[in-house]
């Protein structure tokens, strides 16, 4: 029986894999493709190890983080003969090793280490700098067609550096002396779109480029600034040669900005009679441009979207056109196409009655239920300014709908005046299966959390309030939740949790009677983290639904250490009983009787005895302070805020043996 070996990925695979994963502004991942040159390297194959720094070199960013983390990384002895040890070797932070390494791609150039030369151009000691400006220069004008297309990414990134612009200018002076357009051409094939607009640029300055490749650029290219210079500049080349043909090509194009510059120069060129026929396009911007070619020909924009919308099928532009020239005494003419059966249709037809201000909210409120989740979207925001002339209960049964862009319907027209009412809402919004409408649910309860304190509410409706913000906790930020239950109830389990936890919410005042205790520590910030790290455990289970507090024997194991070995011992069975307890006594021997009472001296709380007073149904009500918050004045005096419901106050031993458990001595408390 034979076993199987674990695969490994190859090489150059594994670079790759590291490369794709890298993002160039985010942190992390280059020492892993640090790694991957490194083991690539030393494999020895020259082809792979050339590939892998050509793709680098098509990631400009990566380039430039790659060289700084090289630079400050422990480098073994640089060497010159291989490609990857050689980029490396020009990153280096020994200066002498830079530019030795500059030297070397100098007399033996090759395409993919010219980013590595690059930036070396703009290095901080003077001797590489030049050294890489002379070999940069010269490689460039002796052979532009080999080496601009492989330094130009890195260039024109590395400008934004200091003394980095030396390498933009090479290279824009290499296009520039470069005979023919073919240079050019291959630049505006280039992945990423700063290459291609320095290439249209130095294009446009020069005129070089055929028409041919501009109305290829403005119909196919993925970047809009790209596509919009790229149509001005065969719009322009058109109207000088009268070329209609090609015009009339440029404005049945995809895109709106090719399409709007097209027929301006349709209108340029005498033909605006064509350019109207565009009055229905889709994009607003091509509609301003027909309306003017229109108004050229004597024709009237809106007489003819008038009739356009009375059409068996109206075009979307059209409705669009419509509300841009007319009034509200168009409005019915857009009301039937409310009942249109094209979903666009009538969310088109929502919006122009919203421009137009003539909102028939009797016709709109039956949309808030449309199948189309963009109709919804357009009659909520029609109707959101009429919020409060809608039907009583609109809302709340618009929340109540099994789909999502229904109640998201009813979340953005909630407009109820009663605080409690609309926070109760908000909570129970808050646990909806949509992540996006519960998102804007716990971002408007942030909002109207700072109010709660102030809200005159029944215990009846506290109640029912904390039992929504329980439910809703996970879907809160934690800030919130506590500045809830800080105004709710700040005497409840879970508000002293939190305040245990992250602090006091900054917007909050204690208003409960507050007491200050202090204390001298050897550290008193090490002390108040330690009362922390006891009230923590504690007071999360005291939140906890009921029932689920621990038993005496789980405590030892949820508590610190410190602080059970802190409390003393327990006491033998039977020792609460008087009778028993004496005759356990009696039975001590001498030495073990005075280990006995000096334990009871010195530490007065058995653990079972200082939880019982958190415990719910334990001793609970009998501890009336609150923690609030802790902290030190000085490097030797610390402090403890607590809140009490009056004076006296129970359960104050048990906080004085918190604090001298934690370190603190000298304690005063009221």
């Amino acid at each position: 029986m034979t076993s199987s070996s674990p695969t490994h990925p190859a090489p150059l695979e594994r670079f790759q894999a590291v490369l794709s994963d890298i993002s160039e502004v985010k942190e992390g991942a280059i020492d892993d493709l640090v790694d991957a040159l490194t083991h690539l390297d030393a494999t020895g194959n020259a082809a792979d190890a050339t590939a892998a720094l050509r793709m680098l070199g098509e990631r400009p960013g990566v380039v430039l983080r790659l060289d700084g983390q090289v630079r400050w990384a422990t480098t073994p002895t640089p060497e010159y003969d291989r490609p990857v040890a050689l980029a490396f070797a020009c990153s280096h932070s020994d200066g002498r090793v830079r530019e030795r390494a500059v030297r070397r791609i100098v007399e033996r150039p090759s395409p993919e280490l010219m980013p590595f030369l690059v930036l070396r151009t703009g290095d901080w000691v003077r001797q590489v700098r030049e050294r890489a400006r002379t070999g940069l220069t010269d490689l460039l004008s002796r052979d532009p067609a080999r080496f601009v297309p492989a330094a130009a990414p890195t260039a024109l990134l590395a400008d934004r550096r200091r003394r980095g612009d030396f390498a933009r200018r090479q290279v824009l002076a290499a296009l520039l002396s470069a005979p023919g357009a073919a240079l050019l051409e291959g630049l505006l094939a280039a992945p990423l779109p700063e290459q291609r607009r320095f290439a249209l640029d130095v294009a446009g300055a020069t005129g070089r480029l055929p028409l041919r490749a501009l109305v290829s650029l403005a119909e196919g290219d993925t970047d809009v600034r790209i596509r919009a210079r790229a149509a001005e500049a065969a719009a322009r080349e058109a109207v000088w040669t009268d070329r209609a043909d090609l015009l009339r090509r440029l404005a049945a194009a995809r895109h709106r900005e090719v399409r709007a510059t097209a027929l301006t120069g349709l209108i340029r060129t005498g033909h605006p009679d064509e350019a109207t026929a565009a009055l229905d396009d889709p994009a607003g911007l091509v509609r301003a441009v027909a309306r003017d070619a229109a108004r050229r020909t004597g024709a009237d924009p809106l007489a003819h979207y008038r009739a356009a919308v009375q059409a068996p099928q109206p075009l979307t532009g059209a409705v669009d056109g419509l509300a841009e020239t007319g009034s509200a005494a168009d409005a019915p003419l857009l009301i039937p196409l409310l009942d249109h059966p094209r979903a666009p249709v009538r969310s088109h037809a929502l919006h122009a009655l919203r421009v137009l201000g003539a909102v028939p909210a009797d016709r709109v409120v039956p949309l808030l239920r449309d199948p189309s989740a963009k109709v919804i979207r357009e009659a909520v925001t029609a109707l959101r300014p009429r919020a409060a002339r809608l039907p009583r209960g609109l809302a709340a049964s618009l929340l109540t709908d099994d789909r999502a862009a229904v109640r998201r319907a009813g979340h953005r027209l909630l407009s109820e005046p009663d605080p409690v009412a609309q926070l109760r809402t908000l909570l129970s919004l808050a646990t909806d299966p949509d992540p996006r409408l519960s998102a804007r649910a716990a971002a408007d309860i942030t909002g109207l959390a700072c109010g709660v304190p102030s809200l005159d509410t029944t215990d009846e409706q506290r109640g029912d309030l904390l039992a929504l913000t329980d439910a809703a906790s996970a879907a809160l930020p934690h800030r919130t939740r506590q500045l809830l239950y800080e105004g709710l109830d700040p005497t409840s389990w879970t508000a002293e949790l939190l305040r245990a936890r992250h602090g006091p919410h900054p917007d909050t005042v204690n208003p409960l009677l507050e007491l200050r205790a202090t204390y001298t520590s050897q550290d008193p910030w090490t002390t108040a983290e330690l009362i922390r790290e006891v009230l923590l455990p504690v007071l999360e289970h005291a939140s906890a639904p009921a029932g689920e507090w621990p038993a005496d024997d789980e405590w030892p194991a949820l508590l610190p250490e410190w602080f059970v070995r802190r409390c003393a011992p327990e006491p033998p069975p039977g020792r609460t009983d008087p009778d028993t307890w004496l005759a356990w006594w009696r039975r001590l021997p001498q030495r073990q009787r005075q280990a006995e009472a000096m334990a009871d001296a010195t530490a007065d709380w058995r653990l079972a005895d200082w939880l019982d007073l958190f415990e719910p149904e334990g001793l609970a009500d009998f501890r009336s302070w609150r923690f609030w918050d802790c902290g030190a004045m000085t490097a030797t005096t610390g402090w403890v805020r607590v809140g009490v419901d009056g004076h006296p106050y129970g359960g104050r031993r048990a906080l004085l043996w918190l604090i001298e458990a934690a370190g603190g001595y000298d304690i005063d408390l009221p």
